[in-house]
């Protein structure tokens, strides 16, 4: 097996060399053969080159596609201060099209680079108490150095502005190439603690694949998760390193035990914080333990980062409620400061006519027996065989719920009221779904339900019309179709548990919208917002909203700005354009309460924007510990001891 590398025309006399599995190569004259690697799945494309059109009446020579270009294809004419091409070293990535502020550039031709290495997922002869991962990763390094090797190493990476947590994904894939996973995951440490978790659970099509240079060409993108999941595989994942220097002597209390928790602790128990970790659940790891099946996200990984913490030193407080069983004036007069991480675990539950019939029930309630079940190798005859069981929604917690009632032999069926086209669930989850025989129905909804002495015997369905992303469906009229059920499930969801935050502030916040909105030239120049059907951009944005306000105290930095009208943007925002959006968006949280509440209390995760991601509140939740570590928040001193504190 040779590696053909697209940059160049070579040639190679296949093998694979000594130089750390990369294939020799030879430069060759113009037109000579080329051997390119066999793929594990996909195809052989023949080496061409794209074509660079430049207009010269447009170009005005400010060389943003030059220093854009990954392959030095584009230099500049200094005698007529205007872009020239070479063809032959054009790949067809049309960074420099999507780039151009001035349309002076066009592209034609192939996108030349080798087909997409991705495993087939694992078929099991029988999926009834099968607990096993379907999704496969790299099994050795051949395949993972040809994915490697289709990494452009682009000078501006998008990818990086699609991954919430703003990962060096080419650094890391270079490390890959250099066959140094130590490396790799040095890289990776700067900016994500979940690389084994987020690797599996993320939806990389709407991120960081879905900002790579080869998806915004129209090609299928590199696999980033594979690739950061090889990496996570093979070597073990760095623990917590205690740094003792920035965080010593501060003691901070983070509510939450999952992604944005963990990764709050983490920051301050590697700068030498005291952390005290309050987790109103028996068992720790928020949505990573009770909300994701072992078949997605197996044990290992999921328990990996609460082992990491508690092995650092972490304070690790069980079966904990701020507000039942703490205050939060309590927290506060034991700790310099508090990260609010709760998460968003409340059930949503639509007021459907019948949904308090015995039968019904809701994703998480079920996700968390059936999940214990499975492990332990018990079966659940409610959605065992026989059973017919209708899931409410078409998202990916519902498909983890369809999923599971199949583990247990249950027939089940899911509806969801938006068009496939639109629906928020992964392709490989709704392909997966299908796969083992799941049922499902997009533009769809639930009328109402009906039972026979209180138990829960068939659902009313309904079709609907959903001719846009931005407009909601609408429910048409006619006869309305009835089924059949044994139970049903409601998996549309989880908000935000209201009791903590209605005390200080009305979270999460509220979504804004960006129709009006014009973002500036240096987002808009990376080429990210341009020719996206899953909108990338827009979703990338949104996030950044999340990272800047995560970084504020509930009662200092953007919420004192935003209160007090001041116009003065900070110096981590982009543009003023940020300014206005956060503005907008604050307004609406703060709405609801006269005053803020502390300016020791830090809010991150889906307690502050919302259900989310797993990396997006991650992201935040290292935000927040950042700067808390920045500010060192000091809790006022009591003159008379220990018993004082207590009675205060």
């Amino acid at each position: 097996m040779c590696l053909w590398e697209p940059r160049h025309e070579r040639d190679c006399g296949g093998g694979w060399c000594e130089n750390e599995g990369i294939a020799a190569s030879h430069q060759v004259p113009k037109g000579a053969p080329v051997m390119i690697a066999q793929p594990l799945t996909g195809f052989d494309r023949t080496p061409e080159h794209a074509f660079v059109h430049i207009n010269r009446e447009r170009c005005a020579g400010c060389q943003e596609c030059i220093i854009r270009c990954p392959t030095g294809a584009l230099t500049l004419d200094s005698e007529n201060w205007i872009a020239q091409a070479n063809d032959n070293l054009c790949v067809g990535c049309r960074q420099c099209e999507r780039v151009c502020p001035f349309t002076a550039v066009a592209v034609t031709g192939p996108v030349v680079v080798a087909a997409r290495q991705e495993p087939a997922p694992l078929h099991f002869d029988s999926i009834l108490g099968e607990t096993g991962e379907v999704r496969q990763g790299f099994s050795d390094w051949p395949h993972a150095l040809l994915e490697a090797d289709r990494c452009l190493n682009c000078p501006d990476p998008t990818c990086m502005e699609g991954c919430p947590a703003h990962n060096d994904i080419p650094g890391f894939i270079s490390a890959i190439r250099e066959r140094n996973l130590e490396k790799s995951h040095e890289i990776l440490q700067e900016t994500s603690i979940l690389p084994d978790v987020c690797s599996r659970v993320c939806d990389q099509s709407v991120q960081c694949e879905g900002a790579c240079s080869w998806a915004l060409a129209g090609e299928r993108p590199v696999s980033i998760g594979l690739l950061e999941r090889f990496v996570a595989d093979n070597r073990t994942v760095p623990a917590v390193k205690r740094a003792w220097k920035d965080g010593h002597g501060l003691s901070v209390a983070v509510v939450g035990s999952g992604p944005a928790g963990c990764a709050a602790a983490w920051e301050l128990l590697q700068a030498g914080a005291t952390v005290r970790m309050l987790e109103k659940d028996a068992v720790p790891g928020g949505v990573l333990q009770w909300g994701i099946p072992s078949f997605t996200l197996p044990d290992a990984p999921m328990r990996r980062p609460i082992e990491a913490l508690l092995n650092a030193g972490l304070r690790l407080q069980t079966s904990c409620s701020v507000g039942r069983d703490i205050s939060l004036d309590a927290l506060l007069a034991d700790n310099d400061a508090v990260i609010l991480a709760h998460g968003a675990s409340q059930p949503i539950v639509p007021p459907i006519p019948g949904r308090e019939l015995d039968g019904v029930e809701d994703a998480r309630e079920f996700l968390e027996r059936g999940k214990q079940a499975l492990r332990d190798g018990r079966s659940l005859p409610e959605v065992g065989a026989g059973a017919h069981v209708l899931v409410l929604g078409g998202g990916n917690t519902a498909m983890d719920v369809a999923r599971t009632v199949r583990r247990f032999g249950g027939e089940v069926t899911t509806v969801e009221w938006m068009d496939e086209r639109f629906a928020r669930v992964r392709p490989d989850e709704l392909e997966e779904a299908r796969g083992e025989g799941v049922t499902i129905r997009f533009t769809t909804t639930v009328e109402r339900l009906a039972g026979i002495d209180g138990l829960v015997c068939s659902a009313l369905l309904r079709r609907t019309r959903q001719d846009r992303v931005d407009r909601l469906p609408k429910v048409l009229g006619g006869v309305p179709e009835r089924v059949i059920v044994s139970r049903v499930i409601f998996a549309l969801g989880y908000r935000v548990d209201s009791e903590l935050a209605v005390d200080f502030v009305n979270l999460p916040l509220p979504r804004i919208d960006q129709s009006r909105t014009i973002p500036d030239r240096r987002w808009t120049a990376s080429g990210i917002p341009s020719k996206s059907p899953a909108q990338v951009g827009s979703q990338a944005l949104r996030r950044e909203v999340g990272l800047a306000v995560a970084a504020s105290p509930t009662r200092g930095g953007w919420w004192v700005r935003f209160r007090s009208g001041s116009t003065k943007p900070n110096s981590f925002f982009r543009t003023t354009w940020w300014q206005t959006l956060w503005r907008r968006q604050a307004a609406g949280g703060l709405a609801a309460a006269p005053t803020s509440y502390d300016d020791r209390v830090w809010v991150a995760g889906d307690a502050l924007v919302g259900p989310s991601t797993v990396v997006g509140s991650m992201a935040q939740g290292r935000e927040a510990a950042r700067a808390v570590l920045k500010m060192r928040p000091t809790r006022e001193p009591i003159p008379f001891g220990p018993s004082a504190r207590r009675a205060n």
